[in-house]
């Protein structure tokens, strides 16, 4: 599984609700919904993420990246 940051468009805030169940019926399992930002994180099977930027009112799809730095020495 993928970790996903989706930002919803700025017209459809208003309908964020429509919106999160729309990405949850496209496969996305949803950790958390900042509605203030517009913006929901979750996980989704890589081959689904297309599914995902199908989503009416969804603005973009963005896999999280991890960023490890090495040991002190």
């Amino acid at each position: 599984m993928d970790e996903v940051v989706v930002s919803v468009a700025d017209d459809s805030l208003s309908r964020l609700g429509s919106v999160v169940a729309a990405l949850r019926e496209a496969g996305l399992d949803v950790d958390d919904v900042l509605e203030a930002l517009g913006v929901v994180t979750g996980s989704v099977a890589p081959e689904a993420i297309g599914k995902l930027r199908d989503v009416p009112g969804v603005a973009a799809v963005e896999r999280q990246r991890a960023v490890r730095l090495p040991p002190p020495v």
